[in-house]
């Protein structure tokens, strides 16, 4: 049994493109629904870990994490402690709390809403009543609204990941009289009334400060309205062995730097241009000249050797000024700067030399010409593409012909260009950005880098995802996705799978633009600026790092 869970992991590891020699799978920071949330639990209870323990276990951890949080609840017992308890796991949590804050000296009130707890739970409802601590109950309309003391931390303890429907009854009652609460607030494993899977709020939902999640992020932490509701989120350590994950086998994965550093390419000292790879990227017509110069900025700064850019060939000129690193390669036009459909041969000849990358689509325009040379090259090119921009607008009603294309294929929309394939609305896109993924993985069967907020990337063969950490709203600026188009085409030239590229990329490419925004600001800041910061989020992943937390115990 304990051979067949390693080899699931490593298995789980090559998938996700990991050096499996160099990589330790505890450090991995699971992502969850709420049907995998629960396949964890029954996995821990099949492993001898009783439900009693677990919830000891999480309330300690998430007790753990409130205090570094808020120091002063440590350091000062005077600020009163009130605590909203569900009737399930989540309540039974919010039990233990209140016991654990009681004995650091905090004056505690529990409110107990909904029906009366069972199992695990009610163990520890009863435990609370032994201790003669404070206790109310609300179970029905007749009942009193809770009184929460505005100076209060608030423990939201009423729902976790099991909701599926608009919240009602007592429950909802609580959460209006909580809503606006000026004290801190803590929301245990997830914000109530919160979807665990899609993360929209379903009734009222107290905004909190930090959600401390027990044993895995959720999902719906990243979708919707979670990252505005949740706060900081945490994992809380729930007990949780690697052979237990191996068990469950939750398809997600938090891309933090431990993540991130684990798809770093080969840096050999003895290396030369020629041992780092060639990428290339295509673009650029008429009015969209600067698009191509950013993707092959991007390309230049990702750490391959050499970088050409391939452009209408009138466009010459303002390529050898702006792209005094990169070599060029000028393509049949069918006007000028528009692409011709037979640029593809030559372009194809090139990339098939030393099998060089293509990032194809910034600027590239949308004529005849150019819409056939994406067909053709999404087709048929045996040599990894990414497709962005004009690529993607190209192929929309023609997604398909990927799933049998002859090469790998990496696919990166906006909320748009997604809504542009799929048929449907930027703003459908966005309420469902999760199932948006897996459609268009599903048509493509290529690996999905979906921007935006918490970008979302995806392998459909596996059907395992990434949820990125970095990157906010300095990036929201034309030119951007270019910049990131040349950046993954450039680590597809250094060796990397697709997968781990779209991973690599989008959490560097997120924390440049991280950086830029704590050296310049968080407003105006240009496409070239963010790659300019590229080298030195490079090194950030490059140094070793202290020990990483775990998300479990061993």
């Amino acid at each position: 049994m304990a051979k067949l869970a390693n080899i699931r992991c490593e298995l789980t590891l090559a998938l996700l493109g990991f050096p499996a020699a160099s990589t330790d799978y505890r450090d991995l920071m699971y992502i969850t629904d709420s049907q995998e949330s629960r396949a964890l639990d029954r996995a821990a209870m099949k492993f001898g870990l009783i439900g009693l323990v677990l919830m000891e276990n999480a309330s300690r951890s998430i007790f753990r994490i409130a205090l570094d949080f808020w120091p002063d609840l440590a350091a000062d017992s005077s600020r009163p402690v009130v605590v909203l308890a569900g009737s399930g796991q989540n309540g039974g949590d919010g039990l233990v709390l209140a016991r654990l804050f009681e004995a650091k000296g905090h004056a505690v009130k529990v409110y107990q809403v909904g029906p009366e707890p069972v199992g695990d739970a009610a163990i520890n409802l009863a435990l609370h009543k032994s201790l003669g601590l404070p206790l109310a109950t609300i179970r029905g309309e007749e009942d009193p609204a809770p009184e929460i003391d505005p100076k209060a931390l608030l423990i939201d303890a009423l729902l976790g990941t099991g909701l599926a429907r608009p919240v009602e009854g007592p429950i909802l009652k609580a959460l209006a009289q909580a809503q606006g609460h000026p004290g801190p607030v803590l929301a245990v494993d997830l914000p109530s009334g919160l979807s665990a899977d899609d993360g929209l709020a379903l009734g009222p939902v107290v905004k909190a400060d930090l959600t401390a999640t027990v044993g895995t992020y959720k999902r719906g932490l990243f979708l919707n309205d979670g990252p505005s509701l949740a706060g900081k989120a945490k994992v809380a350590d729930l007990g949780l062995t690697p052979r237990m994950f191996a068990k469950a086998e939750p398809k997600g994965l938090y891309l933090d730097e431990a993540l991130a550093r684990s798809f770093m390419p080969a840096r050999p000292g003895a290396g030369h241009k020629g041992s780092f790879g060639h990428a290339v990227v295509c673009g650029g017509g008429a009015g969209k000249t600067g698009a191509l110069a950013l993707a092959a900025l991007g390309a230049l700064r990702s750490g391959c050797g050499l970088v050409t850019a391939a452009y209408p060939a009138q466009g010459g000129l303002i390529f050898t000024q702006d792209l005094i690193s990169a070599m060029t390669l000028a393509l049949p036009e069918e006007a000028p700067g528009q692409f011709a459909a037979e640029a593809a041969d030559p372009l194809k000849e090139f990339l098939t030399t030393r099998n060089k990358p293509l990032g194809l689509g910034p600027g590239l325009g949308l004529g005849p010409g150019a819409r056939a040379l994406v067909k053709r090259l999404a087709a048929e090119t045996p040599q990894a593409l990414v497709l962005d921009a004009d690529a993607l607008t190209a192929l929309a009603g023609k997604l398909d012909i990927l799933a049998t294309a002859a090469g790998p294929r990496i696919l990166t929309p906006h909320p748009g260009e997604a809504g542009t394939l799929l048929g449907a609305s930027p703003k459908e896109i966005q309420r469902d950005r999760f199932r948006s993924l897996l459609a268009l993985g599903q048509v493509s069967q290529a690996t999905v880098l979906l921007k935006g907020q918490h970008t979302l990337i995806l392998d459909p063969r596996s059907g395992r995802y990434l949820v990125n950490s970095t990157g906010g709203p300095a990036q929201a600026v034309g030119g951007s996705g270019d910049v990131l188009t040349g950046l993954l085409t450039g680590l597809l030239a250094q060796g990397l799978s697709p997968l781990a590229a779209a991973g690599l990329g989008a959490y560097a490419h997120g924390r440049a633009g991280d950086l830029a925004a704590q050296r310049l600001g968080s407003r105006g800041i240009l496409p070239s600026e963010t790659a300019a910061f590229l080298p030195e989020a490079f090194a950030e992943l490059a140094r070793p790092g202290p020990p990483k937390p775990l998300a479990f115990s061993l």
